[in-house]
């Protein structure tokens, strides 16, 4: 026998329920055992093996208090900042640092407030990063490194880059020269991707001509591609070689991106498609590429349609006619398969109906999903295009793709973008489970009422079979909003669930989450009459896991109603009940606590034994 916990997609047994409220019993009345505990060198480690998320949820339950261990919680809190910047979990972080108190030790807080500058930066907020290297200077003391402060002067100049103001740009780094010298390599990327940015190509090679690391022949071989279009092809050929041998994925697009801009001008339509398929299908990074080169999905698709054209020209092609490319697109699928996505780039573009273009589409999808990360390919070339920034130009196959792939990242905002005005499910969908999940959608992205009234509707199909499986699925998402405290919501729906043909159990679970929801809005004693309503539903006795699990916390509702005769009663009947030493030691000390309750108000003044 199993019931839900009110977290969507979760079941716990009833007897996990009822030990759980014997260990939280246990640990009010002081005699719960510590649980074990991690270090903070545990929690780095499992961060980095691939569970920040689990890390950062285990130091809100362990980082030590402030008040109690200062060194140990800037320790701590050190860790949760670094976690939050590897995470790229921005927003995160710098609401983070915002709320640490003023009096912190002056070398955390200039590592806090470095990390949010860092962090302005990467969310394309050129002067609050500017901002936060002002206050960073607030905690200059004299005695930070000439290193980390060479690092806020750069952090300077790239805000700049990102503007695209090339002069104040230039100026600054001329002022950290005169400081700092120039034998920082990263001095010398940042000033080429000045001069590259204001059109000093020339000056850019001079200056990393003897630079070999892989950040300067990356930004030599873009300044030299500009001094000198006429090596483009040599030029292609190094840069696909180097990206092929470094390891940092931001890098590798910027060199495939640069290969693929220089393939186009050495006049290789084909090589430049496959370069740009690479390029796309890895992360950006974002400075490294401002003001140096251009890589979006739009010159991915416009590639494919340039070749498509310039093949139908060649072999007599007629756009419209869709014979004349889609045989030779699927001949071509296993021995020439770039050639096969050109070929169904021109179908899915121009076929004569919906339906070939959306055939072909999948086609696209099928190919793209057997190359290395083709996901993100796919994302990019369907929701950062220009052509489908109105999500109903998007295919429908590829538009319920991307809702599912959202939905399965967590990316709800995404998700509810593609579902919107969506109201049909994918062909051969069950229009139940999609409506659920839409009504989920809505719920989780603040558009709770829209959700609610999908549910509603759902409850108004009087053609509908409300068997225990329906039922079970339209209340995980229902507990979705006890969990967001919407429980007026959810006590309406859970109301009209209650109004249909369910089985006895069925009927009895119902009432205990109704029960929890009027306990959450302080109707106490509703919420004890709903608890024990539960428990005696099948037998006015029972006192089966369940039974007692109810009873429970209706003894608990009782108590916050002021009720604690009854509440006395029930605990009473529960120990009576069971045989545990353990649940036995814990309803003794409930009884003992009410009686103590009971004993204060009959000592206190008359007008004050209501509080």
């Amino acid at each position: 026998m199993q019931y839900t916990d009110g977290q969507p997609g979760r079941r716990l047994s009833v007897f996990v329920w009822f030990f759980l409220f014997v260990a939280v019993a246990l640990l009010l009345s002081g005699r719960a055992l510590a649980l074990d505990t991690s270090s903070l060198q545990e929690l780095a480690q499992l961060a980095r093996a691939g569970a920040p998320q689990l890390a950062l949820r285990r130091m809100d339950a362990e980082q030590p208090a402030r008040e109690q261990d200062p060194a140990q919680w800037m320790a701590w809190e050190q860790e949760r900042l670094q976690i939050l910047a590897s995470q790229q979990l921005y927003p995160q972080l710098i609401a983070r640092v915002d709320r640490l108190p003023p009096d912190l030790d002056a070398h955390f807080m200039r590592l806090a407030l470095s990390l949010k500058a860092d962090a302005r930066l990467q969310q394309g907020d050129a002067e609050a990063a500017r901002a936060a290297v002002r206050e960073l200077l607030w905690f200059h003391d004299g005695e930070v490194d000439p290193g980390v402060l060479a690092g806020w002067r750069r952090l300077v100049v790239r805000s700049y880059v990102l503007e695209n103001r090339s002069e104040d740009a230039r100026l600054a780094l001329l002022r950290y020269r005169q400081d700092f010298g120039d034998e920082n390599p990263q001095w010398r990327w940042l000033s080429a991707q000045v001069m590259l940015q204001s059109g000093h190509p020339d000056s850019a090679f001079r200056l990393l001509q003897k630079d070999d690391s892989p950040q300067g022949r990356f930004l030599r071989y873009a300044a030299e591609l500009r001094v000198s279009p006429e090596r483009a092809a040599e030029l292609a050929q190094a840069a696909v070689k180097l990206a092929q041998e470094v390891k940092q994925p931001g890098l590798q697009s910027a060199l495939w991106g640069l290969a693929a801009d220089a393939a186009q001008q050495a006049g290789q339509p084909y090589k430049q498609i496959d370069y740009l398929e690479h390029a796309l299908s890895l992360p950006f990074d974002t400075q490294l590429i401002h003001g140096v080169l251009d890589i979006d999905a739009d010159q991915l698709w416009d590639a494919y349609l340039a070749e498509g054209k310039r093949i139908g020209n060649s072999e007599q092609k007629l756009l419209g006619n869709d014979e004349d490319w889609y045989f030779p697109a699927t001949e071509a699928l296993e021995k020439e398969p770039l050639r096969a996505r050109v070929l169904f780039t021109i179908l899915a573009e121009y076929g004569a109906t919906p339906q070939r273009k959306s055939l072909a589409h999948e086609y696209l999808v099928g190919m793209f999903d057997e190359m290395p990360e083709g996901k993100r390919l796919i994302q990019r070339l369907y929701l950062e295009s220009r052509r489908y920034a109105d999500v109903d130009d998007l295919p429908p196959v590829i538009r319920y793709r991307l809702i599912d792939e959202a939905l399965e990242s967590g990316e709800l905002k995404t998700a509810s973008r593609l579902m919107a005005g969506l109201a049909e499910p994918p062909a051969g969908g069950d229009r139940f489970a999609w409506d659920l999940r839409r009504a989920r959608v809505a719920i989780f992205t603040d558009s709770v009422d829209d959700g609610v009234q999908l549910l509603q509707q759902l409850l108004e199909d009087e053609e509908a079979k409300w068997d225990k499986q329906r039922i079970d699925r339209l209340l995980q998402v229902v507990f979705d909003l006890q969990t967001l405290k919407y429980h007026q919501q959810a006590l309406a729906l859970f109301n009209r669930l209650l109004e249909k043909d369910l089985e006895p159990q069925q009927r009895r679970e119902l009432l205990f989450w109704v029960a929890d929801s009027l306990q959450a809005l302080e109707q106490y004693d509703r919420a004890a009459w709903l608890y024990l309503k539960s428990a005696t539903l099948l037998d006015a006795s029972a006192m089966d896991p369940w039974a007692q699990t109810a009873r429970y916390r209706a003894a608990k509702a009782l108590v916050e109603a002021g009720l604690l005769d009854d509440a006395r009663r029930i605990y009473g009947s529960l120990l009576r009940a069971t045989r545990d030493a353990s649940r036995k030691a814990v309803l003794k000390n409930e009884i003992q606590r009410l009686h103590l309750v009971s004993s204060a108000q009959r000592k206190a003044p008359k007008g004050q034994q209501e509080h």
